[in-house]
């Protein structure tokens, strides 16, 4: 019944679009002046997202897959007085599909204890809800929320993109000077991307953190950009990260990211198997880009340094539970390629077939030591993008991948060895797919 309802409310708003468009033929709603109304729009977003991994690194071989139906309707005001306005983003998501172990692919509701299927459920939540004030423009200017809110790239954190995206509670402001940016946050809950849940924010051993504060300073030229960004996890942890960019010329352009993170007394006081590494850890990166025409490939260089006494340290990136550190490195993919020691090379090759069309090929590889063991990671991976150019299609875009990889058995990173005292390989395969499609229903 209530899969019934959330198609009806699609058909319904699909509708409204259309009325809209039928009576506005330039797509505006007659505002007589009244600004707020004038810049105010609705728009649509289906997602439709299915993720699959079959692996062996932790336990006997598993599948883990989910598959889901979002649609996100995000109402944006313009500025009464041009000066405080709203915004409201709500999602209905559907399960279509699961397998044990699902919650790992981060798509679907987890209500039950475990890993079941059965545990498996879409669920219903107004991922942001804010007030919004601003000053000036986007050059002089200021900007200000309150509410649950997205953090995109905002300080140190983030958001993640799956059948809906994950939100926090709290305050944010953007200062803006000509080429400088200035933001500032101060959360104290959030939201994350596959549950309705209204969550602290948690310390690794589940004790509850009473906030997170964030900044960053970012400078933008026409080609180049700057970023030093800082937050601490109140009494938990505090991290630094530097992002930059820079073009050698119109094919060439070079960037690094450097990411810190500092232990503070309440992630000291946990038990070993809890922390991810003792005292701090950094992950270096250095990017090398290159476009020609319709190629385009990426060369990434990465090290980590995480030490932990007795165990393999790693640099994680979400700062709490609940939360989602900002890391824009290649070497992204979970934790992979962020293990103490660890030396990480990565290389992507793209061709844009036609307009709208490209397919690429990534290759990650991974190696560190262990107890005189190399333990070597990587994974070759096929990815492919399409959003078409006609007008009429023009909002819909589907990517694809499909991967083979390589890693090893292990418990919280730490290498499982045999009799012989190596290390034991285990290897996987990932493939996902995502269809979007979007539609103003009024602006």
């Amino acid at each position: 019944m209530k899969n019934r309802v959330f198609f009806l409310l699609i058909f319904f708003a699909l509708m409204m679009g259309k009325f809209v468009q039928a009576e506005e033929p330039d797509n505006t709603i007659s505002t007589d002046g009244n600004t707020f109304l004038h810049n105010t729009h609705l728009d649509l977003n289906l997602r439709n997202y299915w993720k699959y991994l079959k692996e062996d690194e932790a336990q006997s071989r598993q599948v883990h897959s989910a598959w889901g139906q979002a649609a996100n309707f995000n109402l944006q005001s313009g500025y009464l007085w041009d000066v405080i306005g709203f915004d409201v983003t709500w999602t209905r998501a559907v399960k279509l599909g699961a397998s044990d172990y699902f919650s790992s692919r981060g798509l679907l509701y987890n209500r039950g204890e475990g890993m079941n299927k059965n545990n498996a459920h879409g669920f219903s939540k107004f991922n942001q809800r804010y007030v919004k004030v601003k000053w000036g423009d986007g050059t002089q200017g200021a900007q200000g929320k309150g509410g649950w809110q997205e953090l995109t790239n905002f300080g140190v954190l983030t958001t993640t993109n799956r059948l809906s995206r994950n939100s926090y509670s709290g305050y944010s402001g953007t200062f803006n000077w000509q080429a400088f940016k200035l933001d500032v946050a101060y959360v104290t809950r959030a939201l994350r991307h596959d549950s309705p849940e209204s969550l602290h924010l948690l310390t690794n051993d589940k004790r509850d953190i009473q906030a997170l504060f964030t900044s960053g300073l970012t400078y933008q030229a026409t080609d180049s950009k700057f970023v030093y960004a800082y937050g601490e996890a109140k009494d938990y942890l505090r991290r630094q990260l530097i992002e930059a960019s820079y073009p050698l010329s119109p094919q060439w352009r070079l960037s690094s990211q450097l990411y810190h993170s500092q232990a503070l007394d309440k992630y000291k006081s946990m038990a070993a198997s809890k922390r991810e590494f003792d005292n701090q850890a950094s992950h270096y990166v250095g990017e090398v880009q290159w476009r020609n025409k319709g190629w385009r490939q990426r060369m990434a260089l990465a090290w980590t340094s995480a030490s932990k006494k007795n165990a393999v340290g790693y640099y994680g990136r979400p700062m709490t539970k609940n939360t989602r550190g900002r890391f824009n490195s290649m070497t992204s993919a979970g934790k992979h390629y962020m293990r103490d020691k660890e030396l990480a090379l990565v290389s992507y090759t793209e061709y844009e077939i036609m307009r709208g069309l490209a397919s690429g090929i990534q290759i990650n590889y991974g190696q560190f030591n262990y107890k005189n063991n190399t333990v070597r990671t990587g994974e070759i991976t096929w990815l492919n993008r399409w959003q078409p150019s006609h007008p009429s299609l023009k909002n819909l875009s589907i990517s694809t991948l499909i991967g083979y990889g390589w890693s090893y058995k292990n418990n919280k990173e730490t290498p499982l060895l045999n009799a012989d005292g190596k290390y034991m390989r285990s290897p996987s395969l990932s493939s996902e797919i995502a269809i979007n499609y979007k539609f103003g229903l009024f602006n």
